[in-house]
């Protein structure tokens, strides 16, 4: 085992070696090693080491000299056929921490938040969308028998909005309450369009206030984390990380625990980067539905120029940028079945904001 398969993903990487001292790192190379100390390691059995050498250089746009000087100072690389292979989220992070300016994750936030700096109108005015998922088995081998898929249906209504079509291929599925289910060989998809609509709103409740601010001004800082470690919510609240899915479970329980009414909900970011999502809703002392995403606020960090108005915005107004499901934060919208497993499909997402409201 060489010594970065060794090392134990989930926390700081390990301290540099003793002995005879390497030469100084580059100089490109601190900013990288300092975030680098900084990472939360995604830990086993979450990991999936498949971005290869390329990718990564790709994504980070640090350089060869650079991305040695991390794997030798701890940056966790599988090497499989004399080759190096790196965990996604672990590449994403690293590049969010260094914060260069020039990595493919800045670049891409900076490019799908622009409209972050619009006016608060356009973050609550009718907005019309066309969405299209396409779902197809995973497995290495092909799929296997009796193949089953089913993905939830986009729920609009639940928040001002409308859905206004719906396509699904191939004929013969099922449209339920808030699921399309299908039996037979993919690749399965559904698609349409959906109107969404914001309101601006605030937080009635002085104890619902103290609650979010006091989660806001804790300093937890968003990074990309797989679904299943984010269930274990407290786990990464006490590294000092809220990820969406952690932080609405989260929040759920604090406000449920406050004797107010909340849920989680699992949904889509219309028009950016990383488009499945999560965020807690809870009746207030004047009986309104309060959308509380703290995420969302995070994000806007990353944007070039944030209106000023838009974090605050996020902490109790229905925005239109939000296209809800029926499921909680904690279930996928898409799942896939065969040979009798269930297994997580690949899914290719298409989500494109419609330049009036669609003609009949």
């Amino acid at each position: 085992m060489t010594d970065t398969e060794a090392t134990r993903p989930g926390g700081p990487p390990p301290a540099p070696r003793t002995g005879t001292p390497d030469a100084a790192p580059p100089e490109p190379a601190r900013r990288w090693l300092a975030a680098l100390q900084e990472l939360f390691l995604v830990p086993e059995p979450y990991r999936d080491e498949r971005a290869d050498r390329a990718e990564a250089l790709d994504m980070l746009r640090c350089g060869d000299e650079v991305l040695d000087a991390l794997v030798a100072a701890g940056l966790p690389a599988a090497r499989r056929d004399g080759r190096q292979y790196f965990d996604y989220f672990d590449l994403f992070n690293l590049a969010l921490t260094a914060a260069s300016g020039s990595s493919l994750p800045e670049v891409a936030l900076r490019y799908s938040l622009r409209w972050m700096n619009r006016a608060g109108t356009s973050w609550t005015e009718p907005a019309w969308w066309s969405f299209d998922f396409t779902l197809e088995c995973g497995r290495p081998g092909g799929c296997g028998a009796d193949p089953r898929w089913r993905h939830a249906l986009p729920r609009p209504e639940t928040c001002g909005g409308e859905l206004l079509r719906l396509d699904v291929e191939p004929g013969g599925a099922t449209v339920g309450d808030g699921t399309v289910t299908y039996a037979g060989p993919g690749p399965f998809r559904i698609g349409g369009q959906v109107r969404t609509q914001g309101e601006s709103r605030t937080l009635v409740s002085p104890a619902l206030r103290r609650a979010v601010a006091g989660f806001m001004d804790a300093g937890y800082r968003w990074l990309r984390i797989p679904d299943g470690l984010q269930l274990d919510e407290e786990r990464l609240l006490a590294a000092g990380l809220a990820p969406c899915i952690s932080a609405s479970r989260h929040l759920e329980k604090v406000f449920t625990a406050a004797g107010y009414r909340a849920r989680t909900r699992r949904g889509w970011i219309l028009g950016t980067l990383d488009l499945e999502h999560a965020w807690v809703e809870v009746v207030d002392d004047d009986g309104v539905v309060k959308q509380i995403d703290p995420v969302f606020a995070e994000l806007t960090r990353y944007a070039a120029r944030p209106h000023p108005d838009l974090a605050p915005a996020c902490l109790g107004s229905r925005l239109n940028r939000l296209l809800p499901t029926g499921l909680p934060a904690g279930e996928r919208p898409a799942a896939h079945w065969c040979d009798g497993v269930l297994s997580q499909p690949r899914s290719r997402t298409e989500m494109r904001r419609l330049p009036a409201a669609p003609t009949a």
